[in-house]
């Protein structure tokens, strides 16, 4: 019983390694793939950083430092699946928590196609001001609903040192498209009085 537990063990380690591992290569993929990137931040919870990924590899490392100090030579391989595999997932967390603010539009996660928006999709936006930077809620359209149901809203949270960088490129892709759709000054009095 004990020898299938250890294969069913192995199995789980494996296959756990081969998929972080092609996460962190779709990641990676995704990453390669964007184009003309103007700028990009971190945004995990641990100053920047993914925090389940970061905090899991922060533990396996301390573990695997207990085992080579006391010599446990059999866990050496286990320990390097696992130092592998918390490093993979580490690079992939990473890489999908930036923002990208592209020639393009918006990269909220490279890993999920419903977080990026084109400019042209963009209708409005709105800042937010926050104590550590400024929060830009955009209104935009999927292009594939009706015109009643086809709303949406991306949040993105800026940190300041990086508001004024942003700011000039929204403004320099938006605002021209959003005042020239602005609807005209009209005087009511004078139209009541005809």
């Amino acid at each position: 019983m004990e020898e299938i537990l250890a294969i069913f063990f192995r199995g789980v380690i494996l296959f756990f390694t081969i998929a972080s591992t092609l996460l962190a290569g779709y990641s990676f993929q995704n990453k390669l793939r964007l184009r003309k990137v103007r700028l990009s931040w971190r945004v995990g919870k641990l100053k920047g950083y993914p925090l389940f990924a970061t905090v899991f590899l922060g533990l396996i490392f301390v573990l695997s430092s207990i085992a080579f100090f006391y010599e446990e030579t059999a866990r050496y391989s286990i320990f390097l699946a696992y130092m592998w595999i918390g490093s993979m997932w580490f690079v992939s967390s990473y890489l999908a928590s930036k923002y990208y603010i592209t020639d393009y539009g918006i990269v909220k996660n490279i890993n999920e196609p419903s977080q990026t928006i084109p400019w042209f999709q963009i209708l409005d936006y709105v800042e937010y001001p926050q104590k550590d930077g400024v929060e830009y809620l955009f209104n935009y359209s999927e292009m594939d609903k009706s015109l009643t149901e086809g709303f949406k809203q991306l949040k993105l949270f800026v940190p300041r040192p990086r508001y004024n960088a942003v700011k000039k490129i929204v403004s320099l892709k938006l605002e021209n498209k959003i005042e020239g759709q602005s609807l005209p000054d009209i005087d009511l009095k004078r139209i009541q009085e005809d």
